[in-house]
């Protein structure tokens, strides 16, 4: 059993003892006590708080010299201070104590026991502790201490203010070995707790070797943001000369926004900025603001040719929940057409053709199915030029509503059930509204003449589109329930509106000052009438052959008829009516598994979903119904995916149609064939992923799975939080090897076939494969692949070789073919803190520029 003891009881227990003994606690299974100067020989000793001790051994306290001897893992807590050690020695009258390990009696030249000690959220770890508790000064004998995932390591470290510490002989690193891979070393060192770290001269070594040095250096001591230069990294370009890239200065100017800006200059004149700005009220409000902006030039400024081009950025996002049902979302972009393809490394940007720009606000209202949007977006077209804005579009919608229903005072709605409702209580009405403001701008350029004999003219053809529009509706609907059918009548009226004008210019090419000017203007009013029916149900088949753990195979069967009528009323442009009516069948085959080691686990399995859907139009002069489709999906055993479609024409096609051309004829297949109908276009696709079981640590050796993944949950590494965005981005970012997994392959295959015209098709039929494995717990070799099957080509994007190196990584990439064709071979810390600590080879065309 433990014993608690307190201090204050001290000179009673020794009353009857001689004057100046000592007292020996017993050694228990553990020996604590707690003290707050109950023995006091003057205010100059006084020790402010509680201090709180044990020991597992013993404690022996000196009436006479008021000295106390804590022995087998001791422990104390002052404040916000905690010291752990094999032997605590500390004197009262001085507040002082001395903390230390002991030779291990088992393993010859082993100290067991060495002082750890705990200030807020530091540790520190040494040979010998010296602590004063009043002047909260101390003294650490070859000690180190970890801060933001870095080891700070002295033979002497000093505490010489509460938030301030001396390191002599220091050193710095993210290795945590005894004997590091790499450390930036010192003389002199000064620690400011969870601030920085300040060092004068600074060494770097890689395997005790030094490989440079610097007049100081500043590392960080704390985790978060902080304000600072960022250190910039230099090069060669192959196009553009030496370089000092991402030569940046951070500013974290509050808790709720910081702003960067960073530079990357060329010898060869080329120049680039990007400035960041962010900002985030939590619950509240965030965003971010980007501006790059790129000149480059080509050639040298005497050449005939020389040419200096200028290209932009800029992006604006914003996120802010207004009120508990209303939102404002914001993404902005806005850029020249040529920016990703003159300064990116990322294949997609490159291949983009459009840049989409959206901002939008809602506002639902609760309890009434009410809501109301205001958008405003824009589309541009990188490689025409081309842009389509809504200037903006707003639209208003009332949900279906039951007006005649009966409402109680508590509940809203009745409880009614559906079946016992009046017809006059099932009707729902709703209404909508939509105006919107479009605008679009064209820009066609070429050169031309007018004549044969005239020069040539680069003319630039400009159009310019402006249209508004206005459409609202009225919807009727009711579904009643008709024994095992459930039937939805529907009737609804639009009015639609829009004003359009246009207007374009081009140059005469006979006179370059003169211009043609046209102006179209246009205006269209609809009245539209709905009105259609729709109706579904649901039966099943089961099937149960008790074998092999198969205890039921289920078919259910989901047939769904619709007809849909509309027409117009009045306005421009008179149509002709329209009436669709379609047929939908899906079928879903399902089986219960029995598990042979469970008597009362079943597991459910989608064996097969197949939909057909047909569709017969009553407005049409021949050719009624549309093309038949079918769709299929499986999973089998959860290893195999396969999925597909496949498109039937009803009618047969005429080679002598269309003057020879050949086209569709109004006659069915299975009247005069005796066929279905003909396969236009099938697709199949089928997908695979395996991989190898996920190594534990040695710490979670012998733990389940299930637990593992509460943990992880619990400590956050389990999180679906987007991780920290990093403060730039290398053109060959790639994403960090996974070694605990020691391989993965995901196989595809897909193939498409369109045939139309049964004389000629278009096939593809391609094979994709993804692969990563260890050769070695330290080496990681990562690929993914193409191959054509028709054109028996293939296409390789990279082949990635990672090797871990302990607090180091090494990685050398392929790039086979594209813009990023050659190689790059990369060493550099782990640690993101020192992520421009790395040596860098590479060969490629394109250069190192590039966001």
């Amino acid at each position: 059993m433990t014993r608690f003891y307190s201090l204050v009881f001290i000179p009673i227990l020794f009353a009857v003892g001689p004057a100046g003994a000592q007292t020996v606690l017993p050694d228990t299974a553990n020996v604590r006590a707690s003290v707050q100067d109950t023995l006091k020989r003057g205010t100059n000793a006084s020790v402010d708080t509680v201090v709180n001790y044990s020991a597992k051994d013993s404690i022996v306290y000196s009436l006479r010299t008021r000295y106390m001897y804590m022995y087998g893992k001791s422990e104390m807590q002052y404040q916000t201070i905690g010291l752990k050690a094999e032997c605590v020695n500390v004197n009262w009258d001085n507040a002082t104590l001395i903390a230390h390990g002991m030779p291990d009696s088992v393993k010859v030249d082993s100290i067991i026991g060495k002082p750890i000690m705990r200030d807020g959220g530091e540790e520190y770890k040494g040979d010998l502790v010296k602590y004063n508790f009043r002047s909260r000064k101390g003294r650490i004998s070859i000690g180190n201490t970890q801060m933001d995932n870095g080891y700070y390591v002295g033979d002497q470290i000093k505490k010489v203010e509460p938030d301030v510490l001396c390191v002599a002989d220091g050193i710095y690193t993210t290795c945590a070995l005894k004997d590091p891979h790499y450390y930036f070393g010192s003389p002199k060192m000064k620690v400011f707790v969870r601030d920085k770290v300040v060092a004068e001269p600074i060494y770097f070594y890689v395997a005790d070797v030094p490989v440079f040095a610097l007049p100081f250096g500043v590392f960080p001591a704390h985790g978060g943001r902080s304000s600072g230069l960022i250190a910039p990294a230099y090069g060669n370009d192959n196009r553009f000369g030496w370089y000092l890239s991402h030569l940046e200065y951070f500013w974290a100017a509050s808790d709720y926004w910081d702003i960067a800006s960073r530079f990357d200059i060329y010898s060869r004149g080329r120049w680039q900025n990007q400035t960041d700005i962010r900002y985030s009220l939590r619950y509240n409000f965030g965003g971010s603001i980007t501006a790059r902006i790129t000149s480059s030039p080509e050639g040298e400024p005497s050449d005939p040719m020389y040419n200096k081009s200028r290209d932009y950025y800029f992006n604006i996002t914003h996120g802010q929940k207004i009120s508990p049902s209303s939102n404002l979302s914001i993404n902005f972009t806005f850029m020249n057409s040529n920016y990703f393809r003159n300064n990116s490394f990322n294949l997609s940007e490159i291949l983009q053709q459009n840049i989409l720009s959206n901002a939008t606000y809602s506002k639902s209202w609760e309890s009434t199915n009410r809501w109301l949007s205001i958008n405003v977006s824009r589309d541009q077209n990188l490689i025409t030029g081309e842009t389509n804005a809504l200037l903006p579009s707003i639209s208003f919608s009332q949900g279906t509503i039951f007006p005649f229903r009966k409402q109680t005072k508590t509940r809203g709605y009745s409880s009614t059930p559906e079946a016992e409702l009046s017809f006059v209580e099932m009707l729902g009405f709703g209404y909508n509204a939509n105006f919107s403001n479009t605008s679009s701008k064209v820009v066609d350029s070429a050169f031309a003449r007018s004549s044969t004999a005239s020069p040539l003219h680069y003319i630039k053809d400009y159009r310019r589109g402006d249209a508004q529009s206005l459409n609202q509706g009225v919807s009727l609907s009711i579904s009643p329930k008709l024994g095992y059918f459930t039937v939805s009548p529907s009737f609804s009226f639009s009015d639609a509106r829009s004003w359009s004008q246009s207007e374009s210019s081009a140059p005469n090419p006979e006179a370059d000052s003169t211009y043609y000017h046209r102006t179209d203007k246009n205006k269209v009013i609809k009245g539209i009438l709905n009105a259609g029916v729709s109706t579904s149900t649901r039966f099943f088949g089961m099937f149960q052959p008790n074998l092999f753990g198969v205890s039921a195979i289920r078919h259910a069967v989901t047939p769904s008829f619709s007809l849909f009528y509309n027409k117009q009323i009045y306005g421009t442009d008179m149509q002709k009516y329209a009436m669709t009516g379609s047929l939908n069948v899906g079928n879903n085959f399902e089986m219960k598994y029995q598990r042979g080691d469970s008597a009362e686990t079943e597991d459910k399995i989608q064996l097969l979903n197949v939909t057909g859907a047909v569709s017969y139009d009553f407005a049409r002069d021949s050719m009624k119904f549309n093309e038949v489709q079918l769709s299929y999906r499986t999973d089998i055993g959860q290893y195999l995916s396969v999925g597909g479609n496949a498109n039937y024409n009803l009618y047969e096609f005429d080679r002598t149609a269309n003057k020879g051309i050949g086209a569709r004829v109004n006659k069915l297949l299975l009247k005069e064939r005796g066929k279905f109908g003909d396969l236009t276009s099938v697709t199949l696709s089928l997908s695979t992923s395996f991989r190898g079981e996920k190594k534990q640590r040695a710490s979670d050796a012998g733990i389940p799975g299930s637990v593992l993944q509460e943990q992880a949950a619990a400590s956050g590494e389990g999180s679906l939080q987007p991780s920290q965005k990093k403060i730039y981005y290398s053109p060959y970012d790639i994403e960090e090897a996974d070694f605990s997994i020691p391989w993965n392959i995901t196989l595809g295959y897909s193939f498409s076939q369109s045939q139309p015209d049964p004389r000629s098709y278009n096939r593809s039929s391609t094979l994709n494969a993804s692969l990563s494995f260890n050769l070695t717990e330290k080496w990681q070799v990562s690929t993914t692949g193409t191959y054509d099957l028709i054109t028996r080509t293939h296409y390789i994007p990279s082949v990635s070789v990672t090797r871990d190196l302990h607090c180091w990584t090494m990685s050398f990439s392929w790039y086979p073919t594209g813009v990023l064709e050659g190689y790059r071979l990369e060493l550099k810390v782990k640690a993101s803190q020192l992520q421009d600590l790395k040596v860098t080879k590479q060969s490629s065309s394109r250069g190192y520029y590039g966001y």
